[in-house]
């Protein structure tokens, strides 16, 4: 057989194994849409107005029907459901440690922010907070990566009550509030490389820290690695400490004594949405500024619950019921540690 022929049927063998990839995952699409389609309809065959119950398992079913087309899409509609392009934790640690870029992370709780819609207590909505939110998220410096949660699309990947607390959250109306900020044509870090989910996670977020001089900035309450040895790797550990709640209003105070610092160090900041902009100003002035929010708690979780959250006495713990209320400590490596403190005005 001529070799032209050879290379003609190779290609259509090749044409015809992507067509049947497509096939496939269509068919699996359809499939997913009408299992949820029958899941609904016989939730609400069965309701009952005044049943608490099945009004929240409508709400349930309806915010998964709302999602599905960004869930299991066929990406030739891309232009009709476009979502942010994501790296994985592992690529987006090490674009961190390899090419020593900083990265500000945003979540529900920063968009939150950005649209007047304060989630969480230890930041309420703050104008200028607001503002220098979007310049960052906007922000196209290639030092600095801008972290999103991967939840606008594919769910599969998470438990389902965690992709139903997703679908609860972002609806309609917050998506395309995201969406007027981002940039489908960018491709952002992945801002869960602050969480500890399993062991393989912890391994490959300590590289972050690894025999590195680290500064600690962070909330009063929040006591990084006290009490566990997350950053037992760290050649070395500094702290500044800042208000555990409306750190923002002391931001100007907070920078002027980061700025102090030797470039030398590893910056990590766990202290809400003022670690989204204060990372950004780190970076562009020079330093290597990692907004690790949540690391340290999430570890905790992980040590004493298997990764389910938890309380956890001697911190500040916002994702838990009475997380604000603290019990001090005594720990004198801890207070050795502390280089300086940026009170409340």
């Amino acid at each position: 057989m001529d070799n032209e022929y050879i290379e003609v049927l190779e290609a259509l063998l090749q044409e015809n194994e992507k067509l049947n990839n497509q096939v496939a995952q269509l068919t699996a699409t359809n499939n997913e849409i009408c299992k949820t389609i029958s899941e609904l309809a016989n939730h609400v065959f069965g309701l009952e107005t005044d049943n608490i119950n099945n009004k929240l398992e409508l709400k349930r079913l309806i915010n998964r029907v709302e999602n599905m087309p960004y869930e299991v899409r066929d990406h030739r509609a891309d232009s009709n459901y476009a979502i942010p392009k994501i790296m994985a934790e592992e690529a987006t640690i090490d674009e961190i440690v390899n090419n020593r870029k900083s990265i500000a992370r945003f979540g529900d709780g920063e968009f939150g922010l950005m649209f007047g819609n304060a989630r969480w207590r230890f930041q309420g909505n703050n104008e200028l907070l607001a503002k220098r939110l979007r310049e960052v998220v906007t922000s196209k410096d290639n030092n600095i990566i801008i972290g999103l949660n991967n939840f606008y699309g594919d769910l599969s990947h998470r438990t389902p009550k965690d992709a139903d607390g997703i679908r609860t959250y972002i609806t309609p109306t917050v998506r395309a509030e995201h969406m007027s900020l981002l940039d489908t044509e960018r491709v952002y870090g992945h801002a869960c490389i602050s969480r500890n989910t399993d062991w393989e996670h912890v391994k490959m977020q300590r590289r972050l820290w690894d025999n590195k001089e680290c500064v600690f900035i962070e909330g009063e309450e929040t006591r990084m690695g006290v009490g566990n040895d997350l950053f037992n790797n760290a050649a070395s550990i500094e702290r500044i400490l800042c208000p555990s709640e409306n750190a923002f209003d002391v931001y100007d105070d907070i920078l002027a004594e980061a700025l102090k610092l030797s470039k030398s160090k590893t910056i990590l900041i766990a202290l809400g949405p003022t670690a989204s902009v204060l990372a950004y100003d780190l970076a562009k002035a020079g330093y290597h500024a990692i907004d690790i929010g949540h690391a340290d708690l999430s570890y905790e979780w992980l040590v004493r619950n298997n990764g389910e959250k938890t309380a956890v006495a001697t911190k500040y713990n916002n994702e838990y019921e009475g997380g604000y209320q603290v019990e001090n400590i005594v720990d004198h490596d801890y207070e050795a540690q502390i280089i300086a403190r940026v009170t409340g005005r």
